[in-house]
């Protein structure tokens, strides 16, 4: 259980507007920007984190800082990656102050987190322990982001610990059958291990979101969780069999013309499995998946 810490009153939003580099910052909609002022908040992300002192931490829009000076002071190592310009004075008075903090001016999905953030600032810093990203992450561009992280750098990051919309969170916790269950899920448990830690009420928050937000940490798998003959075919697979998640599998795997493959093929490849002809996508799980994309490989 995670110790609570005295801050912000998720109740009162202590400050509307908040001062950097001598200019009131206000909360950009088209960023997606929803600052997180209750630092109870805050403690319990860190918690979920399981930072230590050798850890670097990759956080992803810091925003007004309020949770980088945690970081920085639990950590080894942070890189501070944001994309609004207008915060970064703030976020450079933090870096003044803490030698482990490196703030980057820089939109993450056009940033090469190997080669711009471990291999450029965590390793001349002398990285010695595992790489972890911890997030606030807009609502928009939620899922490019966790895509980004784990189709491009699996292999480089240890966990993720993300502030998602809580309707995400749940997609990617979802199991077979339900209408939460979907592409989205598949991949997340294929690269690791999801769990909700807890959710956050919209007054935790500034402006305040018209939704609830979860607290979402992703083990990633250091070995894959089933065999691919091809991990490229597997998720062409995925891919098809959510484009047209009202059709059967076979209808909607024929139709994908990148598939190459015919109705009485996927049909027989089924029947194979023990499953009914006339199932849908969502019915199968992600292991299941993986042995229906190497049955139409071979």
């Amino acid at each position: 259980m995670c110790p609570q810490t005295d801050g912000f009153n998720g109740n009162n939003e202590t400050r509307r507007d908040r001062q950097a580099g001598g200019e009131f910052i206000r909360p950009k909609k088209s960023l997606g920007q929803n600052f997180l002022n209750d630092m109870r908040v805050v403690q319990d992300i860190l918690c979920a984190a399981e930072l230590g002192e050798n850890d670097a931490v990759i956080e992803v829009g810091p925003g007004l800082g309020v949770m980088t000076e945690k970081l920085a002071e639990q950590a080894g190592l942070v890189a501070a990656v944001e994309i609004d310009s207008a915060l970064i004075p703030a976020l450079k008075k933090l870096e003044e102050r803490f030698g482990n903090l490196a703030v980057i001016n820089r939109d993450i999905l056009k940033t090469d987190v190997r080669k711009d953030i471990i291999e450029g600032v965590f390793l001349p810093r002398g990285l010695g322990g595992s790489v972890k990203v911890v997030a606030n992450l807009p609502y928009y561009i939620t899922t490019p982001i966790v895509m980004k992280f784990l189709e491009e750098n699996a292999s480089d990051v240890d966990s993720l610990v993300i502030m998602v919309q809580k309707e995400v969170a749940e997609r990617m916790i979802a199991p077979p059958g339900g209408k939460d269950y979907g592409a989205m899920t598949v991949t997340v448990n294929y690269f690791s291990e999801p769990e909700i830690m807890f959710t956050v009420p919209p007054h935790c928050f500034h402006p305040r979101p018209g939704v609830d937000s979860a607290v979402v940490r992703l083990k990633i798998r250091k070995e894959p969780p089933f065999e691919l003959i091809s991990r490229e075919h597997f998720f062409l697979t995925v891919r098809a069999a959510f484009s047209q998640r009202r059709k059967t599998l076979t209808n909607a795997l024929a139709n994908a013309p990148y598939m190459n493959v015919t109705r009485e093929k996927v049909a027989e490849i089924l029947a194979g499995m023990g499953k009914d002809v006339m199932i849908r996508g969502e019915r199968l799980s992600p292991a299941e998946f993986g042995q229906l994309s190497n049955l139409l490989i071979k």
